[in-house]
């Protein structure tokens, strides 16, 4: 086993538990409730397959922009950042979303099937979407919880209108409930969560 990324991983996820517990939110509180019950411990560690995708080149000016908010969990995701598996979602293509959306869209488990911890029907990850993106409509059955770490990123739910949020803010959707995200200027990185109903993936909603 390699100890000094085992205790990286495990800084990253008391980095994030740490942060999302300060919200005080319900949401925040049933994630770390189910956060509480996933094995991870040193039994239950491996070593991800690390990939890179395209959108990654936006990964070091949002680490950089996520020292301003939180010091700790900056440094915790640049100790771990050249070993996660990142991946885009098939379905999620420049054909459905616009043109550069699949270089400039990706996400990796934490805990999760390519994560560090395989996680007990519970998935806690990043996402990373470039600038200028508009990452539409979307439903899925897990509840979901989303903390971005950069700011000025937008947010909808349900049939509201797109309200930017500052980094820190816990966003946090119901099972099915329509969401979206679009971003301007500058990439988003946000920590995510599905705390059950993992199985079934995100489906795009319209056209």
């Amino acid at each position: 086993m390699d100890r000094d990324l085992y205790n990286n991983a495990r800084w990253l996820i008391g980095a994030i538990s740490r942060g999302i517990n300060l919200s005080g939110s319900a949401a925040a509180k049933g994630v770390l409730s189910r956060l509480a019950v996933q094995e991870i411990d040193e039994a239950a560690f491996r070593h991800p397959q690390p990939a890179t995708i395209p959108v990654l080149a936006h990964l070091a000016s949002c680490v950089a922009e996520t020292m301003l908010f939180d010091a700790d969990l900056a440094a915790a995701i640049a100790s771990v950042e050249g070993q996660l598996h990142w991946a885009r979602s098939q379905s999620y293509t420049d054909a459905a979303l616009g043109d550069g959306f699949a270089a400039n869209y990706g996400w990796c488990h934490i805990i999760g099937p390519s994560g560090f911890f395989h996680g007990d029907d519970f998935l806690l990850g990043l996402l990373l979407l470039g600038p200028g993106r508009h990452y539409r409509d979307h439903v899925h059955p897990a509840p979901e919880l989303y903390w971005p770490l950069t700011p000025r990123s937008s947010w909808k739910q349900g049939e509201g209108s797109f309200a930017e949020k500052p980094a820190g803010t816990i966003i946090w959707h119901q099972p099915n409930e329509v969401h979206a995200t679009r971003t301007a200027e500058q990439p988003l990185l946000a920590v995510w969560a599905w705390t059950h109903d993992t199985a079934t993936p995100a489906r795009l909603l319209g056209p």
